[in-house]
């Protein structure tokens, strides 16, 4: 499997970028991995974890924020866009919609000019009923310009030294469910 150049966003703890950075799947001097924490911020996960990517010779960058992508990353483009489990941290709406599916709208919006021709934007969530209701990620794709997405099974056993982490703390989330979505919106 071979990605072209990835931008990975949100990334909390960078475990699944360095996952996918040590598969050799993509040219690590394409990879741009970010977290929206500032350098500060880091966990100490995080901050090994980044040091690693380092060393391997992918790109790190703190203080982005996946709404504002052309803020901190300028004009680049990218074969594929990576958000794995967005997360607010909040349940209350926003603009009268779940906080999660304006996160995911916005994102997906931001990412748009940022994407190749041919290009791909990958989202992974918590495959249920609430979850789903909360993204409404094909009313997102709606807003933001792209098709419905493709939706495939995700399991975050297959990318060794691959650890969720929450928003607020170094907690996982994901702990507690045991099926997962990935949605693929094609560029």
């Amino acid at each position: 499997m071979r990605l072209g150049s990835v931008l990975f966003v949100g990334e909390g703890n960078f475990s699944f970028s360095l996952s996918l950075a040590k598969r050799k799947a993509v040219p690590v001097s394409s990879i741009l991995a970010t977290a929206y924490e500032a350098e500060d911020d880091m966990t100490d996960t995080a901050y090994q974890n980044a040091r690693k990517l380092i060393g391997l010779g992918v790109q790190v960058k703190t203080g982005v924020d996946a709404t504002c992508l052309s803020e901190t990353i300028g004009s680049r483009r990218f074969s594929t866009i990576i958000f794995q489990f967005p997360n607010v941290a909040s349940r209350d709406p926003k603009y009268g919609q779940n906080s999660n599916h304006v996160l995911v709208s916005r994102f997906l919006k931001s990412s748009r000019p940022h994407l190749k021709r041919g290009g791909v934007v990958v989202i992974s969530t918590v495959d249920n009923p609430f979850y789903e209701g909360a993204f409404k990620m094909n009313e997102a794709a709606r807003k933001a310009g792209f098709t419905e997405p493709d939706i495939y099974d995700f399991d975050p056993s297959d990318f060794a030294g691959y650890t969720h982490q929450n928003s607020a703390d170094e907690d996982s989330a994901i702990d507690d469910h045991g099926s997962f979505a990935t949605f693929a919106f094609s560029g």
